[in-house]
């Protein structure tokens, strides 16, 4: 008889092997295809328009009023940008890609160091092709670059270095067996999606800033990964290898 190979839907939307955790390379390509999609329909309303979008504004006065009557959301959202910043970013992508390269993971090395660096050159460049400036009275946390404000930095390494991170650990607790490690992942997950949302939070990037920026890091992540494979590579802990 043909071997069945049970198969579900992940959170993510992406086909799964219950058994091996395997995905499917078209539905990767899929979904990264449709964020680079995404990304390129935002920025063509960016610069078509020259201004915040009216939901731009929207968000930003709704998200101003509440900040007004909760100033902890506002540090809060400062710790968050300090710990995730750039260098922090850098520090994170690099750390675990040599840790990964150290054990000889060579293809889990390639896939987080190149997520970071594809990332960061795209964020680069988009930034000074759109030549956007940030919203009022984001002088008060960036001291450079307020022109640079499409697509959000934050955002998009929210998911490019620290999704990529998790991924790994969604892999590793799927073929150990192990929950905790895989709802560590999920975990380290949210966090970087809400990465963008504290720049919100913090009046320093429209939303389709930060819309842009998961669109930018999502396709990034979705097309390394299904040119690298993570999920066929042995892994550090538990599992094939």
């Amino acid at each position: 008889m043909p071997c069945v190979v049970e198969r579900a839907m992940d959170p993510a939307g992406v086909d799964t092997d219950l058994r091996s955790g395997r995905w499917e390379t078209r539905s990767l390509v899929r979904a990264g295809v449709a964020a680079a999609v995404l990304l390129v329909s935002l920025a063509w309303v960016v610069v078509a328009s020259g201004s915040p979008t009216r939901v731009d504004v929207w968000v930003f006065d709704l998200t101003s009023q509440w900040t007004d009557a909760a100033p902890w959301a506002v540090d809060l959202a400062t710790l968050i940008g300090a710990l995730t910043g750039e260098v922090g970013a850098t520090v994170v992508a690099v750390s675990a890609t040599l840790v990964l390269a150290a054990r000889r993971r060579w293809s889990l090395a390639l896939f987080v160091g190149l997520s970071g660096a594809v990332g960061v050159v795209l964020v680069e460049v988009g930034k000074r092709a759109a030549g956007r400036l940030r919203p009022d009275g984001a002088e008060a946390f960036i001291d450079s670059g307020l022109d640079r404000s499409f697509p959000s930095g934050h955002a998009a390494a929210g998911i490019y270095v620290y999704g990529s991170i998790a991924v790994l650990l969604i892999l590793v607790g799927q073929r150990a067996g192990a929950a905790l490690i895989r709802w560590s992942g999920w975990v380290l997950l949210a966090f970087g999606v809400s990465i963008g949302a504290s720049r919100i939070v913090l009046g320093v990037h429209w939303a389709t800033d930060v819309l842009a920026g998961w669109a930018l890091g999502s396709a990034v992540l979705l097309l390394l990964a299904a040119a690298t494979r993570p999920d066929d590579a042995p892994l550090p802990i538990g599992g094939r290898g």
